[in-house]
């Protein structure tokens, strides 16, 4: 992922930018990771690496969700 998506997606699992997929498993992930790094925010960058594992496996959703979070 690139920076600019990177500090994007960091944001949205901060709660700082709210973002919505049409994917229910890549929303049901970043739910997920909210949560945690809201109870630690130590383990944001945990978070961030299950975020870059799941778009590596699914990089259709990849393509379409880190394009439009870079454009957020």
């Amino acid at each position: 992922m690139d920076a600019n998506a990177q500090a994007k997606v960091e944001k949205i699992l901060k709660g700082e930018l709210n973002y919505s997929s049409t994917n229910l498993a890549f929303n049901m992930l970043i739910t997920k990771m909210k949560k945690k790094v809201q109870q630690d925010p130590g383990t944001l960058g945990e978070c961030m690496k299950e975020m870059d594992d799941f778009l590596a496996k699914y990089p259709i959703v990849a393509k379409v969700d880190l394009a439009n979070i870079a454009a957020l």
